[in-house]
């Protein structure tokens, strides 16, 4: 009977050991599942974190995507003008003054400075700084005659050549119309635009970058 209440003891003991380590084996388990999962959280986190601040370093590259992007012309104008010309008959020998109305269409180029020290980009604390250059005309206006009227006490025999000198006049006068244009808030804001959704555009498409932060432009 000893013998066997000393070995009911030990099978007991033995099964109790078993079923700690059981247990134990199963709490640690656990524990490891908990830190792999921890593990894989704070790794897609700093990936996360890591997106959006990677656009820091992709600026000489948005830079470049964006130089490609403002190719000229950056803006077209087209505007309409009504160009009067007073022509005295000396000019032409006439037999009575003449008054010239030109209606005109006019199609003006524009575009900015996209070298270094044209476009500079800038790693601001709250964003992206653009310092842009102001626009400039780009060839000459092209120049579009609509329709014409020469007003004269006396009827012209021939007014070919007072025509074609108003015309002239004109076409000169136009690029200072243009270069005027370059002022204009409307033309500057639209390059701004131009400006910033390309910046915009070009970082978002960098790899890794998974925030594109405010962008702010400015003329030079």
């Amino acid at each position: 009977m000893t013998i066997f209440a000393i070995s009911g003891c030990l099978l007991t003991a033995g099964l109790v050991y078993v079923v700690l380590q059981v247990r134990h084996f199963g709490e640690k388990q656990v524990g490891s599942d908990k830190l792999l999962k921890a593990q894989t959280e704070t790794a897609q986190v700093k990936k996360t974190l890591q997106g959006y601040t990677r656009y820091g370093e992709c600026l000489d590259a948005g830079r470049q995507a964006l130089v490609a992007q403002l190719t000229s012309p950056v803006a077209k104008v087209v505007r309409e003008y009504v160009h009067v010309a007073q022509v005295p008959k000396e000019s032409f020998k006439l037999a009575a003054d003449v008054t010239v109305i030109i209606k005109y269409t006019v199609d003006f180029s524009f575009s900015m400075d996209v070298s270094a020290a044209g476009l500079e980009v800038i790693h601001a604390a709250n964003g992206v700084g653009l310092k842009i250059s102001r626009p400039v005309l780009i060839n000459d206006p092209v120049v579009k005659m609509l329709s014409h009227q020469m007003v004269s006490a006396i009827p012209l025999e021939d007014g070919k050549p007072v025509l074609d000198d108003a015309h002239a006049k004109f076409v000169v006068q136009a690029k200072r119309y243009g270069l005027a244009i370059c002022t204009e808030d409307s033309l500057r804001a639209l390059c701004k635009m131009k400006a910033l959704e390309g910046m915009r555009d070009s970082l978002a498409k960098q790899t890794g970058v998974q925030h594109v932060p405010g962008i702010f432009v400015d003329f030079k």
